[in-house]
């Protein structure tokens, strides 16, 4: 599996971040990348699965936007096809398609993939971070709040110790925005 980290803020100096991150090195042994975004950071350590060269690594970018996503995209291929007609992909990885999707959907593309996933998007034209994950919770999420306020996503609570006071799972079938966690599937209704 590989590991994601995404912070709204920049309260916390980045080789702070850096370091509880490299906590998870061993969900992601292949890669590792640590971006800073206008509202924040985002981290990726890849374990190679798909898109095996390096135009697979995340984040993937799309004209500002940003993604880091721990998943499996079921039946990815018929939609990539289908997104070639507006998109240019860099990579095989099945992850790629996920900013086309945001741009063709908006938040209705949680409702709509058959994946197992935990994510952390970077919208330009609303300068914000979306969180989302499936709503089985296959793939793990946490969420806490730093010092100052902004809230840090990760895939292991370990990344969050020492940033955050209290630790917390993020909801399966929920998404993150401006604030909120919003329901967007729930298997047991």
């Amino acid at each position: 599996m590989c590991s994601i980290l995404g912070v709204l803020g920049k309260t916390v100096a980045p080789e702070a971040l850096q370091a509880c991150f490299a906590r998870t090195t061993s969900r992601g042994p292949d890669m590792s990348r640590f971006v800073e975004i206008p509202c924040g950071y985002l981290g990726f350590q890849r374990l190679s699965i798909m898109g095996l060269d390096e135009r697979g690594m995340q984040p993937f970018c799309l004209d500002g936007d940003y993604v880091v996503c721990n998943g499996e995209l079921y039946g990815f291929r018929p939609l990539r096809e289908w997104l070639k007609e507006k998109y240019a992909f860099a990579s095989e990885s099945d992850c790629e398609i996920l900013l086309p999707l945001y741009r063709e959907y908006g938040l209705e593309m949680f409702r709509a993939l058959d994946a197992e996933f935990a994510l952390v998007l970077y919208d330009a034209r609303k300068n914000r971070l979306i969180a989302a994950r499936d709503p089985i919770g296959i793939r793990p999420l946490y969420y806490g709040y730093d010092a100052a306020g902004a809230i840090v996503f990760a895939s292991e609570p370990k990344n969050l110790v020492g940033l955050c006071g209290k630790i917390m799972p993020f909801p399966p079938g929920h998404y993150y925005r401006d604030g909120k966690l919003v329901c967007y599937r729930d298997i047991t209704a």
